[in-house]
């Protein structure tokens, strides 16, 4: 078996395909299904973006009845598919694509059509391969592949709404998480980054609850069909995120940018400016603002992340340290720690 590496453009795919020397290998692909609008738009966008798509993988082969060479896609059939379908004007842009929707290939300018046809995605050839060469490569491919996490696994699972705006928003915001130091590079590549604003969302809608798998995939279950607070969620996810990169930038390197206490910065914000579900018992009043001083907010909030940093678990500070120390994901923890950092926003 030999594999010869290089890249094809997109004009050249549609060509091949034309002439029917890039068809479809039955034996590797999945069920032609079409993907969804979202996942189709991602993927287009990231193209029009200049960013980079997986490589596809062709098998080389002679039609002895047409008497040529073709090659036949063993892995990268929908990613191929949804391009070429774009370039057909066969569906608009949605609003996953801030600066292109609504657009159908004819309505782009002719740089972003020239820059389109020219992206060259990378493209592994193989040659002189058996069937059975074939799937002991890829056999060998996975077995190096981490197993899914599983964040990594309901992003695979699902294709609704609600994954495309978790999608979106962690591409807008993600790398702010890094910035802050509350996740490392490492982590956000395994997508946990993801998971937490799966969290976040997940207080928006049903308040403060105990963390779990189950929870998690409620969710996006839950939105799968339809997502009708994206905007609102967005919006209010954004403002946090704002507010941590801005005025609370201080707090950057403390024991609040720790995943968790963060999660229930949150909690109280939200409840502080907006209410969240069951926001009642947790003794915060909702005012419409997060706070009005800033240095006393900061000051106290520096005082709960000292006392955590330090273990304080006979000051003042003790109930708060206690649940900051263990079951951190627990729901009575979770309040512990959202009413005393609630208290502190002044």
């Amino acid at each position: 078996m030999e594999i010869n590496r290089s890249s094809i453009t997109i004009s050249e795919i549609r060509d091949m395909w034309h002439r029917k020397e890039l068809i479809v290998n039955k034996n590797y692909q999945r069920s032609a299904s079409v993907w969804p609008e979202a996942a189709r738009t991602y993927l287009v966008d990231t193209i029009l973006n200049s960013y980079v798509v997986p490589k596809v993988y062709f098998y080389q082969v002679y039609d002895k009845t047409r008497k040529k060479v073709i090659r036949e896609i063993v892995d990268g059939q929908q990613r191929l598919t949804t391009i070429l379908s774009y370039l057909e004007n066969e569906f608009r842009l949605t609003s996953r694509s801030a600066k292109f929707e609504g657009k159908k290939f004819d309505d782009l300018s002719d740089e972003q059509q020239q820059a389109y046809l020219t992206y060259s995605i990378e493209v592994d050839i193989i040659y002189s391969a058996e069937q059975s060469d074939l799937l002991a490569m890829f056999t060998r491919m996975n077995a190096y592949t981490a197993p899914l996490n599983p964040a990594e696994k309901r992003h695979a699972q699902f294709e609704g709404p609600f994954k495309w705006f978790i999608l979106e928003a962690n591409a807008t915001m993600g790398s702010r998480f890094v910035k802050l130091g509350i996740f490392t590079s490492k982590q956000s590549i395994r997508m946990q980054d993801a998971e937490f604003l799966t969290e976040l969302a997940i207080v928006l809608d049903n308040g403060i609850t105990n963390k779990s798998e189950k929870a998690l995939s409620d969710i996006y279950k839950k939105y799968d069909k339809e997502f009708l607070h994206e905007s609102e969620y967005h919006q209010k996810i954004g403002e946090f995120l704002e507010l941590l990169d801005g005025d609370f930038l201080p707090l950057r390197d403390t024991f609040l940018m720790k995943g968790y206490v963060c999660h229930s910065l949150f909690c109280a914000l939200m409840q502080k400016k907006y209410g969240i579900p069951g926001g009642d018992e947790l003794q915060i009043a909702t005012n419409g603002v997060f706070y009005n001083d800033l240095q006393t907010t900061l000051n106290n909030l520096s005082k709960l992340a000292e006392a955590h940093e330090l273990h304080a678990t006979d000051g003042q500070y003790a109930e708060y340290v206690e649940a900051c120390l263990s079951t951190t994901h627990r729901i009575k923890q979770r309040q512990t720690r959202t009413r005393w950092i609630g208290n502190a926003l002044i």
